[in-house]
């Protein structure tokens, strides 16, 4: 996992280490491990995943690509946002 995550989150270049096939695939896993351990603690509600980004065109597409499921965009915001 070293290989694509960092500190700050996604590591690579977008459209080639980073393809929309690959942030589909870990969009998957990250809903079905939250869900799976929210479950496991008693609490069936749908897990909540909070996504942030840049302003650089790849994160559209590693966003889109990662849910694609129903989901509340945050748009752009300072950083912190708390």
């Amino acid at each position: 996992m070293g290989k694509y995550f960092g500190t700050d989150g996604f590591r690579g270049k977008a459209g080639v280490d980073l393809t929309a096939e690959h942030a589909f695939q870990v969009g998957r896993f990250l809903g079905w491990y939250y869900n799976a351990l929210r479950e496991r603690n008693g609490n069936n509600e749908p897990a909540r995943i909070v996504i942030g980004k840049d302003t650089r065109q790849s994160g559209d597409m590693l966003e889109a690509a990662m849910t694609v499921c129903p989901r509340e965009r945050l748009r752009l915001r300072p950083s912190p946002i708390w």
